[in-house]
């Protein structure tokens, strides 16, 4: 069994092996994979005398020293709380769709993670996934298979999420997962990984998500994309901002740079019937939403230049919803 923690997130994982001896220390992690990385595929032997550890291969011999086994931190073995069964894919496409919009700012913590919760919904379970930096906001909720009881929820530090993300890419099956009220634990069979928490509360974030946005935008996904990209070029270089000003059945994208003394201006067909709305945005906000928008058309939910915005992929698998909240810019004349 190897086992590696930050104190942080802690992962066990088992592999089969022939044991002449039992025994255990702890080396230097990275210089422990930086040599079994650059070996062929190969048997290796195992040897450990006192604090020393040698790897022998049919290519060489190689020596770390490490310390003993009993002075590794004591890693949590199992965690009291709500078990889930979730698909592998389905965790890992409601991170991957909502990571992106964690907050960096170390003075709340709490938005530095992803909100995590499960619960019963119309007699099945569900669960949500949520993000946010004050900017900007991701939420994707789908359907579990089962019901789970009773409500459970767990801030969720970014890089725990990353290495499930990478381990179920990498092929390993999630099992069941365990929220608890310090740890989560997932269980890939013969890995597991175990997070501690991010102390909350999480902000209330179906408050900030506008309900009443009337005013319905709908362009091609191949349309709006290339179009931002070009436009974007010339934006300030501070602000990133991109104007989008909205008539009947047509959108006009324009940027300015008053640094380089720069302009941009282009007329896109989209599918609109409101007033006319002029309204601002941050494009490489923008630009990591509707990365994420796995669909041929997009829908803008607009109400006021000032009010937050709702973004949401017009095709959706079933049982999933997803949606994106940007905050506008005050336009610059």
């Amino acid at each position: 069994m190897l086992s590696a923690t930050d104190l942080d997130i802690s992962i066990l994982t088992r592999i089969p092996v022939e044991v002449h001896e039992p025994g255990g220390i702890t080396v230097p992690a990275r210089k422990l994979l930086q040599i079994v990385r650059e070996l062929p595929n190969t048997k290796l032997s195992l040897e450990t005398e006192g604090d020393r550890i040698s790897i022998l291969s049919d290519h060489g011999h190689y020596v770390l020293t490490g310390i003993p086994a009993d002075q590794f931190p004591n890693l949590p073995t199992e965690v009291e709380g709500i078990s889930i069964e979730a698909d592998s894919d389905l965790m890992r496409r409601m991170i991957e769709k909502t990571i992106f919009a964690a907050s960096g700012d170390e003075t709340r913590p709490e938005l530095n993670g992803i909100l995590w919760r499960v619960e019963d919904h119309e007699g099945a379970g569900r669960m949500t996934m949520v993000t946010t930096d004050g900017h900007r906001l991701a939420r994707m909720t789908a359907g579990l298979s089962e019901p789970v009881g009773e409500q459970a929820e767990a801030i969720l530090p970014p890089k725990a999420l990353h290495q499930l993300v990478r381990l179920v890419t990498g092929g390993a099956s999630l099992k069941k997962a365990i929220v608890g009220q310090n740890y989560v634990i997932f269980d890939l069979e013969t890995t597991v990984l175990f997070s501690r928490v991010i102390e909350g509360p999480y902000p209330d974030f179906e408050q900030v998500i506008p309900q009443e946005n009337e005013k319905k935008l709908v362009v091609a996904y191949d349309i709006l994309v290339p179009g931002l990209r070009r436009v974007a070029i010339l934006a300030d270089s501070d602000t990133h901002q991109v104007r989008l000003t909205l008539g009947e059945n047509t959108m006009r994208l324009s940027s300015a740079s008053r640094d380089i003394g720069a302009e941009a201006e282009e007329e896109l067909q989209v599918s609109y019937q409101s007033d006319a709305l002029d309204i601002a945005y941050d494009a490489s906000y923008l630009m990591d939403i509707l990365r994420n928008m796995d669909s041929e058309e997009i829908v803008f939910e607009l109400d006021t230049p000032i009010s937050a915005g709702v973004i949401r992929p017009v095709q959706q698998q079933e049982g999933q919803d997803y949606l994106c909240l940007i905050m506008p810019l005050r336009i610059m004349e």
